[in-house]
């Protein structure tokens, strides 16, 4: 178990960094301008969204203009379409409360980005569900939007980590509550209802979802392997068989890839679960300690720098199992716990500042990287 703690204890010594991304640039972006009347934490919000989109070029003198209207007595957010001083649509977006704002303007360029049948934004609306250390043995679970402008509280009581969206429509999660042993909850967040579904000794954490498939990371006998956990039937079946450590499982295909210090380090490995057959993933850098899948791409994070007395440099790499092409998306600093977004057009990740945390988002057709800080320590995200 000491070994285990050691391997997590890398996993979570990270700082900051200046990143540089190669990757592909829209073309051929929409020409329109914009207006708006409201509130100027509304109006910031905005802003920051049609920046970290990047799929429009704004010119006021464009055919296309979109008049944005924000009431903050009714938390109404009003959109004109118009096109050669014509408006040809209104939409209208409202809230309960006006701290909900964010979601609204999110809304709002999504659906403007589907008016032009633009590559997908669906970053934009995706909540995020993040784990911040509050104090010793204790972490709190937070609702945010991707700027993490908006947050609510959801659980609070003791240590509570690890969350993970169990369903497409983000109504509910999983994560891990430290009791008398670990136990994984299913919590529903607009309701409340708290599922207990297993417990076990050591550790156990969700670490990715597919349907009524869990994958958990268990160490009932003290060394932690990868497991499928089926939510209908209640089987658990074991993954990995290694007495070192195997974690971090993520459904890649008829794959399950995984980190695993079969090699003395931790590394990206892949279990063909028709064949058994396993296999290391990426030979570069001195080790891997994050990973994500998304259809035939992996993110990995490597550590390419071996400093004993100042931090080391992780970096991240996409992978691309079709053409076995590699792509560094970082270029120096410490960056870790990739996680793709829905739509595979964008990658969140961690970045920490001495103690700490910045989440980052990489836009990969987009050229970019944009950054939104913490005040506490972040532990562990989803979106």
């Amino acid at each position: 178990m000491k070994k285990i703690l050691v391997f997590f204890m890398i996993l979570f010594s990270i700082a900051f960094s200046k990143e540089y991304v190669i990757t592909k640039y829209i073309e051929n972006r929409p020409v329109i301008s914009v207006e708006y009347n409201g509130p100027k934490q509304v109006k910031t919000i905005l802003d920051m969204d049609l920046k970290v989109l990047d799929h429009f070029n704004i010119n006021e003198t464009a055919p296309y203009k979109f008049i944005f209207t924000y009431n903050k007595q009714t938390k109404t957010l009003e959109v004109d379409y118009v096109k050669n001083a014509k408006t040809i649509l209104i939409k209208k977006y409202h809230s309960n409360s006006y701290a909900f704002f964010p979601f609204l303007v999110h809304r709002a360029i999504y659906d403007i980005n589907e008016y032009f049948k633009l590559p997908s934004a669906k970053f934009l609306i995706r909540k995020v569900i993040y784990s911040v250390l509050v104090a010793p043995k204790e972490a709190n679970i937070y609702l945010a939007d991707y700027t993490l402008s908006y947050k609510k509280r959801l659980i609070a009581g003791g240590l509570n980590i690890f969350p993970k969206w169990a369903d497409e429509k983000q109504t509910t999660i999983y994560f891990t509550k430290y009791e008398r042993l670990p136990v994984l909850y299913k919590f529903n967040i607009y309701t409340g209802k708290l599922q207990k579904i297993l417990s076990s000794q050591g550790m156990l954490i969700v670490s990715d979802v597919k349907d009524n498939k869990l994958l958990l990371t268990l160490a009932p006998n003290g060394s932690p392997d990868v497991y499928l956990f089926d939510t209908k039937t209640k089987k658990l079946t074991q993954i990995t068989h290694y007495k070192g450590i195997d974690v971090n499982g993520k459904f890649w295909g008829n794959n399950i890839i995984f980190i695993s210090d079969r090699y003395g380090n931790p590394y990206v490995f892949q279990k063909d679960l028709s064949t058994g057959a396993v296999s290391r993933v990426l030979y570069q850098g001195k080790n891997q300690v994050g990973v994500d899948a998304f259809n035939d791409k992996l993110v990995i994070s490597t550590r390419e720098s071996s400093n004993a007395f100042k931090p080391n440099t992780f970096n991240l790499f996409l992978v691309n199992a079709n053409d076995d092409s590699l792509k560094r998306l970082t270029m120096n600093g410490q960056n870790m716990f990739p996680n793709f977004s829905v739509d595979g057009n964008s990658i969140m990740f961690i970045k920490r500042v001495n103690f700490l945390s910045k989440i980052g988002i990489i836009r990969l057709e987009e050229n970019k990287v944009f950054y939104y800080p913490l005040r506490k320590t972040l532990q562990s995200f989803d979106w």
